[in-house]
């Protein structure tokens, strides 16, 4: 099942898609909801993040190698204002390097607290494609870095996809329709049971909440003008325009 999030004129709404047809809901995604008699075209709406989570959770460094040589996750936080929607775009501060990283996100279902790995992947309601963007010359240290933090850096989307195995799918990411990134889930170093049992043992995680797992390879430099594309096997496609300004 998909899940979207999506604007009609002044209207915000939540509905299922199917195909180009979204099947607009009644309730929330984390509990109980109801099929409304609405549908609309995707083509005639606007796409938002599919969710505005209390925090993200970044894992830094989280593919090819060995849990023995890494020791301890290397996590980050961004705030919900560095999140926006499939086909908004990024902005550049000026006079810095910005690098993007395309990545699988994990949404939170329901709350998690001391959870165990063995039953960590019940508390997830789906997955989306995140492109965690730095400016690395921001960065203080390998826990909290203020590269991370800018408004727009941290895209999401196109949908929530529910009941799909992400052990090992493709992660693809386009320059300007040149493949940049490229690599399978199955090479995380701390899986996704883990991340979330890890987190949950440092602080709650609540619905809506996303975990951005890793990236498979080296982030990659943009500029001016770069369109970005991340497609992730049966999630689908994260597109965003990269434009030099002032946020």
């Amino acid at each position: 099942m998909k899940f979207i999030r999506y604007a009609k004129g002044q209207a915000q709404y939540r509905g299922i898609l199917d195909g180009s047809i979204i099947k607009r809901i009644n309730g929330t995604i984390f509990h109980d909801y109801s099929l409304s008699a609405e549908t609309e075209n995707i083509n005639d709406v606007v796409i938002l993040p599919p969710v505005l989570p209390s925090k993200i959770v970044g894992f830094r460094k989280n593919y090819n190698g060995k849990r023995e040589d890494i020791g301890m996750p290397k996590i980050f936080m961004k705030p919900q204002s560095s999140i926006i929607a499939h086909g908004e775009n990024i902005i550049l501060p000026e006079n810095q390097t910005v690098k993007i990283e395309g990545e699988l996100a994990v949404i939170i279902g329901k709350k998690a607290k001391n959870v165990a790995e063995c039953h960590a992947m019940q508390h997830i309601l789906g997955y989306t494609i995140a492109n965690d963007i730095t400016a690395p010359q921001k960065e203080q240290d390998l826990t909290v870095t203020i590269g991370k933090f800018f408004d727009t850096f941290a895209p999401l989307g196109p949908c929530i996809v529910t009941d799909i195995d992400v052990s090992d799918v493709m992660i693809n990411t386009y320059k300007n329709g040149e493949l940049v990134q490229s690599g399978s889930t199955k090479d995380m170093i701390f899986d996704i049971a883990y991340q979330i049992s890890y987190l949950s043992s440092i602080m709650t995680l609540l619905p809506g909440d996303i975990i951005l797992t890793g990236t498979p390879s080296a982030a990659v430099e943009v500029h001016h003008n770069d369109k970005i594309d991340i497609t992730i096997d049966n999630i689908g496609t994260l597109t965003n325009q990269c434009i030099s300004g002032k946020l």
